[in-house]
């Protein structure tokens, strides 16, 4: 039985690298996609991800620019799937062309090469209603305005918005010969093969050396999910052939003081503020995890997503 080939746009990534991990460990070929595939990033990709293969099966690096339709051709050509981690962590309004170009050429690329089966990293920020957030947010019926985002100057979020109505008219579009899903994560974290720390890693271990919120616990919210769980769920989502349109990918959104207090578990010599006694903590976002259910990935909670992120911070001597 031949092993089947998928193709990861972005592959160089956070989730990425992750999202080519795990097809490698279940066994399938990947074609990973960067913008140079004979670059520095590619030495860690094949001795560090690439070794993550079950069996004979294994990687193999292909230059692509999201800007040109065609360069995805040699990428996709044998695939029978493709996941699309590619992005920009900049807010920028360079970013929307960014997005926006993703969501149209690699789409088209992949429905021209005849993959029928597609599944793009989008955000939570393309499931924020102007009027308000809802008592439970669900992933169908909530929709970002990407007008208002652009007032606002949250470039990255009009990209993930435009993102999502993009794949999912292609797919309306198709007739039924292109099943696409989006997931839609917000904070992750999580090992990383990347040399280079992310940006949530440099912002948490600043809050473990109590460089921040040292007197004060936000009153604020925020979700998380593992960047393991969340590439189960794009290789899930893949797999499944009744899955389309969006899914979260959040394991829950908690309470600063919840958070924190995870953290002093996991991490005893970090000792957080005492909290405001006079202080009405705001309500966490409320999700409707349904859909997200459906994919079959047992995510972790607080306090594993915590200590992931803390064992890492100390692998990387940033704590």
């Amino acid at each position: 039985m031949s092993v089947e080939t998928i193709c990861v746009v972005g592959c160089s990534g956070f989730i990425g690298s992750h999202v080519t991990a795990e097809l490698l460990q279940r066994g399938y070929n990947v074609h990973g996609t960067l913008r140079d595939a004979n670059g520095e990033k590619a030495g860690w990709l094949m001795s560090d991800v690439a070794a993550e293969a079950s069996g004979d099966n294994k990687l193999t690096l292909f230059s692509a620019d999201a800007f040109d339709k065609a360069s995805f051709g040699p990428a996709m050509e044998g695939c029978t799937g493709v996941i699309v981690c590619a992005g920009s962590p900049k807010v920028e309004p360079e970013t929307m062309d960014l997005m926006a170009a993703i969501a149209e050429n690699v789409s088209e690329a992949a429905i021209e090469a005849g993959i029928k089966r597609a599944v793009f990293t989008s955000s939570t920020g393309s499931t924020n209603p102007p009027e308000g957030e809802p008592a439970l947010k669900n992933e169908v019926e909530h929709w970002s305005d990407p007008d208002l985002q652009l007032e606002q100057k949250k470039y990255a979020a009009v990209g993930k918005t435009r993102l999502d109505r993009t794949v999912l008219d292609k797919m309306a579009a198709s007739g039924g010969k292109f099943r696409a899903c989006t997931i839609n994560p917000t904070m992750i974290v999580g090992p990383s093969y990347k040399p280079e720390p992310e940006g949530s890693f440099v912002r948490f271990a600043a809050i473990v050396r109590g460089e921040r919120f040292a007197d004060k616990i936000p009153n604020s919210s925020l979700s998380y999910i593992d960047v393991r769980d969340l590439a189960a769920l794009h290789v899930n989502a893949l797999q499944n052939d009744q899955a389309s349109g969006r899914y979260f990918g959040v394991k829950q959104s908690w309470h600063w003081h919840e958070i924190l207090g995870a953290l002093e578990r996991v991490y005893p010599e970090y000792k957080m503020p005492e909290p405001d006694p006079d202080e009405v903590p705001v309500r966490p976002t409320q999700f409707d995890l349904s859909r997200q259910d459906s994919l079959g990935v047992d995510l972790r909670g607080l306090d594993e997503i915590i200590g992931g992120l803390v064992d890492e911070l100390k692998r990387r001597e940033m704590i």
